[in-house]
């Protein structure tokens, strides 16, 4: 019996600090909300660089051991989605176009203002989908942004990008994507400096 409460006891000791439980700090939403993304192309030698997006964390619900919420771009129009953060691993996921372009992110945050991980981006052609691309990404956690409901999202007025040619950007992580101001944002409340 001794043993038994002393084995029960140890194992606890060995699995609670391990167990990862809400709330996570540093997390996406807590200390700012506001994100700009940089994806960098995979397939590239040099990691050439793509776009640079702002998106913002919504506040999260406790999901089990995950904090869930959803995002939007305060940069590109029409794309949002859902996030998921346990521990220093997040994964985000989301649309755009309409819902026929789609874009899968999985990062890992490094500090308190930075994340880095992986971008996918892709659409829908009916069959394996068209890969727009593999990309590597950092994040910088750069302010704090408004909250919206999900009732909003569909309602957002976020300018269209254009590629420096002058033509309008059709995917987030498209390269050549004319810079965009976060301070002219009216869904920015703060930048940090």
């Amino acid at each position: 019996m001794k043993q038994t409460i002393i084995a029960s006891v140890l194992l606890m000791g060995v699995t609670a600090p391990a167990m990862a439980v809400p709330p996570h700090l540093p997390s996406v939403y807590s200390g700012g909300n506001l994100w700009t993304i940089t994806a960098y192309d995979d397939s590239a030698s040099a990691h050439t660089q793509w776009a640079t997006q702002g998106i913002c964390f919504l506040p999260p619900a406790v999901v089990g051991t995950h904090e869930r919420g959803s995002w939007y771009s305060v940069s590109f129009p029409d794309w949002n989605g859902t996030y998921s953060q346990e521990g220093d691993q997040v994964f985000i996921y989301g649309d755009y176009a309409k819902d026929v372009g789609h874009d899968g992110i999985q990062i890992s945050i490094d500090a308190a203002r930075t994340a880095s991980g992986h971008w996918k981006e892709w659409r829908e052609n009916g069959a394996f989908g068209i890969t727009i691309g593999f990309a590597n990404t950092t994040l910088q956690r750069v302010g704090r942004c408004r909250s919206v409901t999900a009732t909003e999202l569909p309602t957002l007025e976020i300018a269209p990008r254009y590629l420096s040619d002058g033509k309008e950007a059709q995917f987030p992580a498209e390269p050549n994507q004319r810079p965009f101001d976060l301070q002219a944002s009216p869904y920015v409340l703060e930048l940090f400096k």
